[in-house]
């Protein structure tokens, strides 16, 4: 079949890999006029990194990779440790690791491997990345797509993996416009060397964890990336929107510390380190109940995009993208592919995107008895090892459509 994939993000092309795999024939239309590195560190859990390994992409991404050897929660003011548990485990719990990744490198990995020009045995041919292609319009009942150009696409099925702000969404599922959350994130990278020998930051270093500092309005999370080289530090704000209406910009460190007065002092000292802050703020969109409309399918954040607080957005963009290969190998046309991808993923997802918002409550309560009693909780696990023993666990979606048939696979996968 031949399959469009609007947006060349990591959902788009993890669904291109995954179709590719399949033996599909695929094109991926990209609005921007170049594929280039976007955002920052990005953490891959090992449901993310077994999906990764199964679609071939996990040796084109390893080398670069960090791996966190503990995740911890720490306390706004003082830096008191909450909880820790360590990352190494992971491999021998849920069968593959916790990695710390560059989102450009996972993008530029994912595009090779959709585009490269020998694939696995009875894969489809190499997919083609069309760039400078703004769809306008996508016809449900024949998946046809149209470009700004005038350029015109007949496949058997479309894909809108062209996030938050999707055109597919708005104008063929519930026409709203994405919303400010409320919640903002200022983002910078610390090169490694540059605190490794300071009092007070070296620590930063040698812990190699995967780090989260929860306060009053806001949290911070970091960890080292590309090798141990970097240290990925994101601010997560409670904070009105851009004065400008920019969903992102470069901002002063002096700001970012505004924002952070009383917290501890080593960690504003690393913030102060890194290489400038830019801030971008999140946006929302409610769950769907359906992402079929016709020969047209949702996937990645165009259909349930995350609050970033559960690491997950990046993560269940690829699940969806190697579900969507699993049901279209599975499947004999794009109307039963289309109903059994929902199947394997509506419920696990619209689930993640739920616990995602929640944490925004959780981790940002002011200090009080609320505090305290989800401190305790934090320290005996209740947001942390609960939630990842379900998390983490690989989907193996083509093995749920054998074991149960395209019926039933995603309900029972998903409660297993």
């Amino acid at each position: 079949m031949k399959v469009v994939i609007i947006g060349a993000g990591i959902g788009g092309l993890a669904a291109a890999v995954a179709l590719r795999r399949a033996g599909q024939h695929v094109t991926v239309l990209e609005q921007a006029h170049r594929i280039s590195e976007v955002g920052a560190g990005i953490g891959l859990g090992p449901n993310a990194v077994g999906a990764l390994t199964a679609l071939g992409i996990a040796p084109r991404l390893s080398a670069d990779v960090s791996l966190p050897t503990w995740t911890t929660r720490r306390r706004w003011q003082n830096g008191a440790e909450l909880f820790k548990a360590p990352l190494g485990t992971t491999v021998r719990t849920y069968g593959h690791p916790f990695w710390f990744a560059h989102r450009g490198d996972l993008q530029r990995a994912l595009l090779e491997a959709a585009t490269a020009p020998e694939g696995p045995d009875d894969a489809g041919p190499p997919a083609e990345v069309r760039l400078d292609k703004c769809v306008t319009d996508v016809d449900p009942a024949t998946g046809r797509v149209t470009t700004r150009g005038g350029e015109v696409f007949a496949p058997d099925a479309t894909v809108g993996a062209d996030g938050i702000r999707s055109v597919v969404r708005r104008e063929l599922f519930d026409g709203r416009e994405a919303t400010y959350s409320g919640h903002s994130g200022f983002r910078t990278q610390v090169p490694a060397e540059r605190v490794a020998g300071e009092p007070g930051l070296g620590e930063f270093v040698e812990r190699n964890s995967f780090e989260s500092w929860l306060g009053p309005g806001a949290h911070v999370v970091h960890s080292p990336f590309r090798r141990g080289s970097v240290i990925n530090i994101t601010a997560c704000i409670e904070t009105p929107a851009i004065p400008s209406g920019a969903t992102s910009a470069p901002v002063g460190v002096d700001e970012t510390l505004d924002h952070l007065d009383g917290w501890h002092e080593p960690l504003r000292r690393l913030v102060a380190a890194g290489n400038g802050v830019v801030r971008y703020d999140i946006h929302t969109q409610p769950p769907l109940e359906n992402w079929i409309a016709g020969r047209v399918c949702l996937l990645g954040d165009a259909c349930h995009p995350m609050l970033p607080y559960l690491g997950q957005g990046a993560a269940q963009a690829i699940e969806d993208g190697q579900a969507l290969g699993a049901a279209f190998a599975a499947a004999p046309d794009p109307d039963t592919a289309f109903r059994l991808f929902q199947d394997l993923r509506l419920e696990r997802a619209n689930r993640v995107q739920a616990l995602s918002g929640a944490n925004a409550t959780t981790f940002h309560l002011p200090d009080g008895p609320a505090q305290r009693d989800r401190d305790r909780g934090v320290a005996q696990g209740h947001i942390d090892a609960e939630v990842s023993a379900w998390l983490w666990q690989y989907q193996d979606p083509a093995g749920a459509v054998a074991r149960t048939g395209p019926a039933t696979a995603g309900r029972h996968r998903d409660k297993e």
